[in-house]
């Protein structure tokens, strides 16, 4: 039927956002962007609990601001504002500033690669791999900062989206928490006040975007004292509340009566022998009694000695068994062996076990291992309490095989070769002076072990004074310090000879309590070098004098060479007395050839292959390119349901939706009859039948006493028409304008309303 009874009066135009309505003011369009990037550093403020240092906060600011500015200036174009294709050209200007900010190496001439894309996801899985084997507050890896400055990139350019194009600050205020939720969970115990007084001043900066934006007084001032009453109960609660217990199993940081072992070695740190808590017992019935071992470290920057990232695989299961260890030969004698371990007052993520470990029994199936160094990490678990058996084989090799054995690939051992290109030569010239007369580099390693362990040094918990800026030109010259300085300097010797070496760290044998039982201290921590030797595998020496490391292994002993069954019948007894040494916690390095990647001569962790970094950045974009579309989508279906009332009224504001999309003008002033008409004329004889009947109950319910039951339009008549008028409009339109109505909707920021007459 038709409006008869009243006569129509046009829609009243919305304010215009150019003047000024009352209590509404227009400003700067670019003070949305301000409070987006002074929100966003306050997030990435509120992230810093996590870390130990600033190193990663400016280059992250530097890219919040990437986004915020290019953002500004994008929509500033009228054309490009009007579209709300400015996430686009940020998304641009944010990938060129993630490749400049964190690898900037690997761009020749300054312009973006391939390659460069690669390294870039490589350091990201990197990244990764720190989260699972660090514990806060954690220095800020190249990896870590990647994450950072990727992660807050991407969100900073939805949550600018959303304020500054789709009106929705709201909405933004959900991306906060995924911010927030890392230091909640990462670094639990060293939050402090001000870490979410940041994040909630970021929240009310967010809520507040849009009446800054048009200076709703009244509205602003409501908002200011309800952020700041929020902010108060927020920051004020916690500081009167008891603190919450953590649970045991949660990695979040380092509490008082949480013992863990650092993962750097520092060659000019000093060692506090004061803490001989026992940290764990077990049995074993070997005579070498060897070092319990947490992982082994091998990236070197000329100070600390600390762990490489290596791929973490979750299938790669301890309690399924663990495979033979890379580079020993089928003739090298092998002992197996089990040791019965309880740990006791030790929360790490390692879990200690003699090399090289083949199965253990008694803990869950979180624990795995890294098939290149056999180091055993917990996959978000602890070693808390943990009681279990662990087999190993007892490599045992003689000083004969190891004199024959063949130097080795430098370019296979690439990175338990390098050395910093500022090491000082003396490290290079004295190994020469010391190794002088040796034929083979067995007698070269032992020659550097006898050297440390002569009366030339001394076993000292004090690290070498009068720093040099070399640690390792220090302690030669000092010739004074403990394990970590002698293993240190013994790797960083061997390599300058072609022996691929790293450290193991983790704790000595302990004190034996009779009957082939230990007790193992916290300043019993130590750190030792393993050299590879073909044949052998990594191989342990003891180049530490004193102490509690007792007498080297009988392979390392040039008196030995020749007595194949000398290391059968020699166990070092005065492994019985603390040692204060430092060890590491931290996930093994991926240092050599995997095994499984042996035969093909690709090196284990080569990185992300290109192909799937090139993937990753697509499949990164296309989900950035259907967030609009996926508002559209919701806010389709949010207008066909409801009750009778709401879906009339829905069906309305969706083909005036449509029209904006389709780049067509919708004209408020006109009435539904007129708006009827235009539309009818593109359509199907039965699509006609379900418009007239849209038609009439809209104007049923706006100028009649409601509509007539059965007359309106059930949800899939709804949805079928608002279909049809959509494919008319699309028929009309190029295929560009089609594509762009679906991925960038010009009705999300132009908010059409449903016509009135």
């Amino acid at each position: 039927m038709t409006a008869t009874a009243h006569a129509p009066s046009p829609q009243r135009p919305a304010p215009s956002h150019t003047h000024e309505t009352g209590d509404t003011e227009t400003v700067a369009p670019w003070v949305p962007a301000i409070a987006t990037a002074v929100a966003m550093v306050l997030a990435a403020v509120s992230v810093s609990a996590v870390f130990a240092d600033w190193t990663w906060f400016t280059p992250t600011v530097v890219m919040v601001l990437l986004v915020v500015v290019s953002g500004a200036l994008l929509r500033a174009v009228p054309a490009i504002r009007a579209t709300g294709s400015a996430v686009l050209g940020q998304c641009l200007v944010g990938v060129i500033g993630a490749l400049y900010l964190c690898v900037p190496s690997a761009m020749p001439f300054g312009l973006p690669t391939p390659a460069a894309f690669g390294e870039l996801f490589s350091l990201l899985g990197q990244g990764v791999d720190d989260i699972y084997s660090t514990i806060a507050p954690a220095p800020s890896t190249p990896g870590f900062t990647a994450i950072l400055v990727v992660g807050i990139g991407l969100i900073t350019i939805l949550i600018d989206g959303l304020v500054s194009d789709l009106r929705a600050p709201k909405m933004s205020g959900i991306l906060l928490l995924l911010i927030w939720v890392i230091p909640v969970i990462v670094a639990g115990p060293q939050l402090q006040w001000f870490h979410f007084a940041a994040i909630g001043l970021a929240f009310v900066v967010l809520m507040l975007s849009r009446y800054l934006a048009q200076r709703v007084r009244r509205a602003a001032a409501f908002s200011v004292l309800a952020g700041a009453l929020a902010l108060l109960l927020g920051v004020g609660l916690p500081l009167v509340l008891p603190p919450v217990d953590q649970r045991p199993q949660q990695p979040l940081g380092t509490p008082e009566d949480i013992t863990v072992v650092n993962p750097f070695l520092d060659l000019h740190s000093d060692l506090d022998p004061s803490n001989d808590d026992v940290v764990l017992t077990y049995s074993s019935d070997d005579p070498l009694a060897p070092p319990l071992r947490l992982t082994s470290v091998s990236a070197f920057d000329g100070t600390t000695w600390m762990p490489e990232p290596f791929d973490i695989d979750p299938f790669a299961v301890a309690v399924d068994g663990m495979p033979r260890p890379e580079g020993v030969a089928a003739d090298t004698p092998i002992v197996e062996r089990t040791a019965e371990i309880s740990v006791q007052g030790l929360d790490e993520q390692h879990l200690p076990a003699p090399y090289a470990p083949s199965t253990v029994d008694g803990v869950e199936r979180r624990w795995i291992y890294d098939p290149s160094t056999l180091t055993i990490v917990g996959n978000g678990v602890l070693s808390t309490d943990a009681q279990y058996t662990v087999g190993y084989r007892s490599i045992e090799p003689t000083p004969a095989q190891l004199a024959q054995a063949q130097p080795v690939d430098a370019e296979q051992f690439e990175s338990t070769l390098a050395l910093p290109g500022d090491v000082p030569e003396v490290i290079g010239q004295t190994a020469e002076e010391v190794t002088a007369g040796s034929e083979n580099q067995w007698e070269a390693a032992v020659a550097l072990q006898d050297w440390l362990r002569s009366d030339e040094f001394e076993y000292s918990l004090d690290a070498p004074a009068d720093a040099s800026g070399s640690a390792l030109e220090d302690f030669l010259r000092d010739r004074r310090g403990y394990c970590v300085q002698f293993s240190g300097a013994m790797a960083a010797m061997a390599r300058s000879l072609g022996i691929p070496a790293r450290i193991g760290v983790g704790f000595t044998a302990g004190t034996p309590t009779g009957d082939g039982e230990y007790e193992v201290r916290m300043n019993q921590a130590h750190a030792w070098p393993e050299l590879y030797f073909e044949g052998a595998g990594w191989v342990r020496f003891e180049p530490t004098p004193g102490g509690p490391a007792g007498d080297p292994p009988p392979w390392t002993t040039e008196g030995s060479e020749g007595e194949d069954d000398a290391q059968e019948t020699e166990a070092p007894e005065e492994e019985s007395s603390p040692e204060p040494t430092p060890g590491a916690e931290e996930s093994a390095p991926q240092e050599t050839q995997d095994p499984e990647t042996a035969e093909d001569g690709e090196p284990a962790g080569a990185g992300v292959p290109l192909w799937l970094a090139i993937a990753g950045g697509v499949v990164l974009l296309l989900l950035l390119l259907a967030v609009p579309a996926l508002l559209r989508l919701v806010k389709r279906r949010s207008r066909l349901s409801g009750d009778d009332a709401a879906r009339t009224e829905g069906v309305w504001e969706e083909i005036a939706a449509s029209t904006i999309d389709a780049g067509r003008p919708w004209d408020r002033s006109r009435t539904l009859r007129d708006q009827h008409e235009r539309i009818a004329a593109d359509l199907e004889p039965d699509d006609v039948r379900l418009l007239e009947q849209a038609t009439e109950a809209a104007e049923a319910l706006r100028y009649g006493d409601g509509i007539p039951e059965g007359t309106a339009l059930n949800g899939p008549e709804a949805a079928r028409l608002v279909q049809r008028v959509r494919q008319s409009q699309s028929r009309e339109i190029g295929p560009w304008s089609r594509v762009r109505a679906v991925i960038l909707p010009r009705s999300l920021t132009q908010r059409p309303q449903a016509p009135r007459t």
